[in-house]
């Protein structure tokens, strides 16, 4: 079983852990992305950090946003620290209601920081500078996105407009032309 930060795995009262861990409120926590181990009968739990692909509170990640339903954008963690993780893992990206727009959409490749976990996912953030959308295609067409402003941009085949949280190395996919298929 793959644990993430912050995940918890049992309880000291049941399990005597080995390896990275924290007790906190007699609960075992995973602190770094392991490999765990449960040895039901000897009530041990071994915790063995992986060896690429750490990730904890303030690291850089890249990832697909899956869906987004409101306040939370999901998305699939693929990198860390520039490194490939052993396992996908899951963060949720918070989507202000209140706010004008939303800073991702569904397909999105995004550079975020982890900013926290909550119930075993890790709580991303791309409010940062260098933080951001690095790859999209319009929501609507799927038409490749080109930079239109600051945080905004243009669907080079149906024209609209998105206002997205824009990363300042955007990669711009400008295809030949559109293929229909009839």
């Amino acid at each position: 079983m793959i644990a993430i930060p912050g995940e918890k795995l049992g309880v000291i009262e049941a399990f005597e852990p080995r390896g990275d861990f924290i007790i906190k409120d007699g609960n075992i926590y995973a602190t770094r992305l392991s490999e765990v181990k449960i040895d039901k009968k000897q009530k041990i739990i071994e915790i063995k950090p992986l060896r690429k692909g750490f990730v904890s509170v303030g690291d850089i990640v890249v990832g697909r946003v899956d869906y987004i339903q409101r306040p939370f954008a999901f998305v699939t963690i693929v990198s860390a620290l520039n490194e490939d993780l052993a396992a996908d893992m899951k963060g949720m990206i918070y989507v202000d209601p209140d706010y004008e727009y939303t800073p991702v959409i569904e397909g999105s490749i995004v550079r975020a920081k982890v900013i926290g976990t909550s119930a075993g996912t890790l709580m991303l953030s791309v409010d940062e500078p260098g933080l951001g959308v690095l790859e999209s295609y319009c929501n609507y067409c799927g038409g490749p996105l080109v930079v239109r402003g600051r945080n905004s941009a243009r669907c080079i085949w149906c024209g609209r407009v998105l206002r997205l949280r824009l990363a300042p190395d955007f990669k711009s996919k400008a295809l030949p032309h559109r293929v229909i298929l009839e």
